[in-house]
């Protein structure tokens, strides 16, 4: 579950409402490679809930040690009873009295059987990946000696708890997570386990800084991944809970405890970056067979966020996985905000970003265990250049995978035609090239592919949930302040160059000129955004109202009240956004681009080729339609009526079904011939080496295109801080003796200004007037 949208707090995980994914392993006897440890002391029912979502983790090579700390309530008592013989690796430990938290989480480590420890409470929940996360995790980070997600808590409050271990100093003021977490169990033996002598609450606070005291801390995966369970009152079971006093006097023991915490703060542990060429771990640390009922298809994306080629993945697998007795696992190969994550998530549980819980060295044997572990017969890729690069890799540990693509648009001016370039590259680790234009398959052929290895599968879209008649028009737009015979152009999409944000707003402004009576809905976020908000202001165009990012059922909503089109495209292979405005009977008026011309015809929309003239092109076309609305709503209902002729999302399933299980057969006719996998080490080493350099690539890119007033602050910004921090820190330091209180506030306070940007222009205004004096 993402942190980047709302939590779902209705459907908890075990919730009959969430997708489901065979976990169940093959092989019930391998041996643990993590230990659950659970302290139970007169749970109840609730613990039924834990049980489920122990039981359905996505990684199941683990043994559950459960405590029984001295229960004496018959009914948890037989509820306890019915999991002492549910799976052979639960084991239940009886204690007679009841000795606290820590004495029983003590007690589990001592009986675990490997190094990786996870701890959950019983009355507590976990999601689906949170073992398999948190166990790569600490594998590919072996400087952390613990890792947590972030926390939904659930009950009498619900919250989306984003603080852990990542912010290390704040644990000297509170405690920042729960004890639901994956810690090794060497340091909790170096350490000394948990504090039995501590039994009020707050034991794992204790814990995490004797830990820091020791000189080992941990990380944050920054995704929900696990339930905290909030009740009405806890002071019933936790004097801690006494509306802050407690707390305030445990702090202070700590403090007197760990003095040197509050001295020199709390050690920072950071993710280690790959050097050059840096060593690629071949072995995997665990197998975690699963067995395999139905279908099972990998996807390869860069990220899951707002899109036409993300809306037809989200369409894929919705389709694939509810009508089509499909499971998938979904794994994305860049850093970015994943916005669509809870989208995707609503059809499988079985998602992993990689960078938020592994580096980059790790990406290639991660990719290979997963399909080893589910089993995984098909790879479809889509937009993923890490995916391609790493397909030598794949096909020489797995040669009978069936690996595949699937193309939106070439780009010229991206690595000399972007992906179908990579795609052509690659073609001979590839079963079948799918594109989703005939334009695009002509692209193709013309540069060396083979006719028979490219197949077409246009976008399409679901004309039922895409459909006008289901929204009241004139409500919409009063919503908005818009008469209901006004004429509304709607321009939808992420503000980049491709979609040429400037061009549409230049004609906007041209039909302003011409005096004629309209409203522009801007709907989309990206890099133009703030340039298109100042074009705004600066013209004065009242007319225009940006929106921001908007959710899909805004979308259909904007379209529903709207009667044209607009999107200007740079270039385009056939726009998903099109599909969606020819479907809610909506003129487009669209780049003669790409594939475009294969669903837009003269009867139901305009196109309009590119070039010196295409602005006052655009400006005639648009004009002509708001003078016409007649014409305008009929040409609507024409492209609505191709949609659901031609271009029917159940069209496009049946289709993609036909491909994949093409895909599979060609597979078995082909033969490949076996390479050692030294050969296969060697490629993952500079697969990696490639990723690498194109994140610094990325970073050098972006300081070139930050303006030069802010390049010159951030030069000076390390030259100036030092000189600041080596006057101040006599006087922090005495400060910190006497006040430790005020003087973390006033270093917490340091490091939040020293991040904005108001400080970097006071410091470059300083250097500058030193400069010129």
């Amino acid at each position: 579950m993402s942190s980047a949208a709302m939590v779902d707090f209705d459907n908890p995980p075990g919730s009959n409402s969430r997708p489901k994914y065979n976990y169940t392993p093959q092989n019930i006897a391998q041996a643990p490679a993590v230990t659950i440890i659970t302290p139970f002391y007169n749970t109840g029912t609730v613990f039924h809930e834990t049980a489920r979502s122990i039981l359905s983790q996505s990684f199941q090579q683990w043994e559950w040690v459960i405590v029984n700390d001295g229960s004496s309530d018959p009914e948890s008592l037989a509820i306890l009873d019915q999991y002492r013989d549910i799976d052979p690796r639960v084991r239940i430990i009886d204690c007679a009295n009841n000795r606290g938290l820590s004495a029983a989480r003590n007690l589990a480590v001592e009986h675990a059987r490997t190094e990786f420890i996870v701890n959950i409470d019983s009355d507590d929940l976990l999601e689906p990946t949170a073992v398999e996360k948190w166990f790569w995790f600490l594998t590919s980070y072996p400087q952390f000696a613990f890792v947590d997600g972030y926390v939904a808590g659930f009950g009498s409050q619900t919250y989306l708890w984003r603080l852990g271990f990542h912010q290390p100093e704040k644990f000297l003021v509170e405690n920042q997570t729960t004890s639901n977490v994956m810690f090794r169990r060497s340091v909790h033996i170096d350490v000394g386990g948990f504090d039995e002598e501590i039994k009020y609450g707050f034991e794992d606070w204790d814990f995490w800084l004797r830990c820091a005291s020791k000189g080992y801390w941990g990380d944050t995966i920054p995704e929900c991944l696990t339930w905290y369970r909030r009740r009405p009152d806890h002071s019933d079971r936790w004097k801690s809970f006494d509306g802050g006093n407690y707390q305030r006097s445990f702090a202070a023991q700590l403090r007197q405890k760990y003095p040197e915490l509050w001295r020199v703060g709390v050690p920072t542990v950071y993710r280690h970056q790959p050097t050059p060429y840096s060593e690629v771990c071949d072995t995997l640390p665990a197998t975690n067979l699963l067995r395999s009922s139905k279908k099972r298809l990998l996807m390869l994306l860069p990220w899951m966020e707002m899109g036409g080629a993300d809306k037809f993945n989200l369409d894929v697998v919705r389709e694939l996985t509810m009508r089509r007795d499909y499971e998938i696992t979904i794994i994305t190969t860049l850093s970015g905000n994943n916005s669509w994550y809870n989208m995707f998530a609503k059809y499988t549980p079985d998602i992993f970003v990689l960078d938020r819980f592994l580096c980059i060295n790790d990406y290639p044997r991660f990719i290979r265990y997963i399909i080893q572990s589910r089993q995984i017969k098909t790879v479809l890729i889509s937009n993923s250049e890490f995916a391609y690069l790493i397909s030598p890799y794949l096909r020489i540990h797995f040669p009978d995978l069936c690996i595949m693509d699937f193309l939106h648009m070439e780009e010229k001016y991206w690595k000399n035609g972007g992906y179908p370039r990579l795609s052509l590259i690659h073609q001979s680790q590839l079963d079948l090239t799918v594109v989703s234009s005939q334009h695009l398959k002509n692209w193709m052929v013309k540069r060396g592919a083979a006719e028979e290895d490219v197949r077409v599968c246009t976008m399409n879209i679901d004309p039922d949930e895409w459909n006008p008649y289901r929204y009241d028009r004139r409500a919409l737009r009063e919503t908005l302040g818009i008469d209901k015979d006004q004429s509304v152009i709607l321009y939808a999409g992420r503000l980049v160059e491709q979609k040429q944000p400037m061009l549409a707003m230049q004609v906007l402004l041209d039909l302003k000129h011409l005096n004629i009576p309209f409203v522009a809905l801007v709907a989309g976020n990206g890099p133009f955004f703030a340039k298109l908000s100042e074009f705004v202001d600066e013209h004065r165009m009242t007319e225009v109202k940006l929106l921001g990012a908007v959710s899909n059922e805004r979308i259909r909503e904007l379209l529903a009240l709207s009667d044209i089109f607009f999107l200007p495209s740079l270039q385009e292979g056939i726009s998903l956004a099109v599909y969606e405005a020819m479907a809610m009977e909506v003129t487009p008026v669209v780049a003669d681009v790409g594939g475009q011309k294969e669903l837009v015809t003269p009867e139901c929309g305009f196109l309009v080729s590119r070039g010196p003239s295409e602005r006052d092109e655009y400006v005639r076309v648009l004009r002509f339609l708001l003078s016409n609305p007649a014409q305008c709503r009929a040409m609507g209902h024409r492209a609505r009526e191709r949609i659901c002729e031609h271009f029917r999302l159940d069209q496009m399933v049946m289709r993609m079904c036909e491909l994949l299980d093409e895909a599979q057969q060609r597979r078995q006719m082909k033969a490949f011939s076996a390479c050692d996998t030294s050969v296969g080490h060697q490629i993952a080493v500079r697969v990696v080496e490639m990723q690498r350099l194109q994140i610094l690539a990325d970073w050098l890119w972006a300081r070139l295109e930050m303006p030069q007033n802010e390049q010159r602050q951030m030069h000076l910004y390390p030259r100036v801080v030092p000189c600041v921090k080596s006057l101040v820190r006599p006087f922090y330091r005495r400060l910190a003796r006497t006040h430790p209180q005020i003087a973390l506030a006033l270093r917490n306070t340091a490091r939040r200004l020293g991040a904005s940007l108001q400080v970097r222009r006071l410091i470059a205004w300083i250097d500058t007037a030193l400069h010129q004096g």
